[in-house]
């Protein structure tokens, strides 16, 4: 089937249903270093050094073009985080953005910066961050240790009361999280275990508030249930040497900063840790964007190569869900591995567990096989065949 052109001349996204998520990646750039931010591969307190300011990432009017593409779908929403997204584009883009797009938008943000001007951008188009959803769209996350040095010890109720500020852009504010567009979420990190009590408290019956899996090794232990063994812990803690092969692809469409569409966040985190990007993106912008033209003149070197690029005008979601092999496997971001729901409550209502990647032909030597197998016997979390 040929698709339709948008009015930006680029051609409409074919979207398969098996599509589960959109991730727009607008600004890595963060106004907080948590130890265990995801961001971070290695999780090693580096976040701040690892994502610098990038003057040259698409505006949001290129942005918007790109977005567009996308077929609207009530049940499949578009989903712009980072870093920290309210800081996009000198903090005046993400208004911009919201303002062209044509979707309905989930927001993943911190609320550190002064509550004035989120609320300023989002309040002309709070219809998009609105919508019937058994979760608020927007989610403001808890991070203990960063926001107590920057607030103080009343962290968690000033946290709620700038969430409660949202209600002057004309979002729901209420306790159950079904009828209310904003909620708090704490990652369940073992090192602040009296965290989520402070919250809960400061919460109660003025905002929804729920933990979320701590994803990642701490004190020697992997914590959460990955689908595919060793996925995430192969070489951080299990010391693993040499390399697993595999052929995996994504059930989502993963947009960094630059336009470049990746198969998994750790192909995406590497990327813009290492820079690697600038100079690819450069002559991208010279050659129309046109990716897939010009693929093995601008990636051919990379050892991990984006799947396409959002303004491309020969992009397909195709170019994205199709298997390709992987020699990274063991260094897998734990949202990618992690057993999980999809948006069509899979794993709830049929007891099939979602992943953010397929894996398959995995390559596991014989002696993780059986160590996997014998149910991970050194105290981590547990492992599904």
């Amino acid at each position: 089937m040929v698709m339709p052109m948008t009015s930006n001349g680029l051609r409409a996204l074919e979207i398969p249903d098996s599509l589960n998520y959109v991730g727009v990646f607008l600004y890595m750039g963060c106004n907080l270093n948590c130890s265990y931010c995801i961001n971070d591969p290695d999780q090693a307190s580096r976040r701040g050094d690892l994502f610098p300011n990038h003057g040259s990432y698409l505006s949001p009017e290129e942005f918007a073009a790109g977005l567009n593409r996308i077929p609207p779908r009530s049940d499949l929403p578009i989903t712009l985080q980072g870093g920290e997204p309210s800081l996009y584009h000198g903090s005046k883009g993400l208004g911009t953005l919201l303002g062209l797009l044509h979707h309905k938008v989930d927001l993943l943000v911190n609320m550190v910066s002064k509550p004035d001007k989120l609320v300023e951008s989002i309040a002309p188009h709070k219809d998009r961050l609105t919508r019937d959803a058994p979760y608020p769209s927007v989610r403001v996350s808890y991070h203990p240790d960063e926001m107590k040095r920057i607030w103080g010890e009343d962290a968690p109720n000033e946290l709620v009361r700038r969430c409660q500020r949202l209600a002057d852009a004309g979002l729901s504010v209420r306790p159950e999280k079904r009828d209310s567009d904003v909620g708090i979420y704490l990652v369940d990190y073992p090192g602040h275990p009296e965290a989520e009590a402070e919250m809960a408290r400061a919460a109660k019956g003025k905002v929804p508030f729920e933990k979320k899996e701590f994803l990642g090794v701490y004190d020697g232990r992997l914590y959460g249930s990955y689908l595919y063994p060793f996925s995430t812990d192969l070489y951080s803690r299990i010391g693993y040497e040499g390399s697993i092969s595999c052929e995996c692809r994504t059930t989502e469409l993963l947009i960094d900063p630059f336009g470049f569409v990746w198969r998994c966040h750790y192909f995406l985190y590497q990327a813009m840790s290492s820079n690697r990007m600038i100079e690819p993106y450069r002559r991208l912008r010279e050659m129309d964007f046109r990716f897939s033209e010009h693929r093995a003149a601008l990636c051919g070197a990379l050892e991990q190569a984006p799947s396409g690029h959002i303004l491309d005008p020969d992009f397909t979601v195709d170019q994205v869900f199709a298997f390709q092999p992987c020699d990274s496997y063991g260094h897998c971001i734990g949202c990618d591995t992690k057993i999980k729901n999809n948006r069509h409550q899979s794993l709830y209502d049929l007891n099939i567990p979602h992943t953010s990647v397929i894996i398959r032909n995995l390559q596991l030597p014989d002696f993780l096989m059986r160590r996997a197998e014998a149910g991970h016997p050194d105290g981590e979390g547990k492992i599904h065949d």
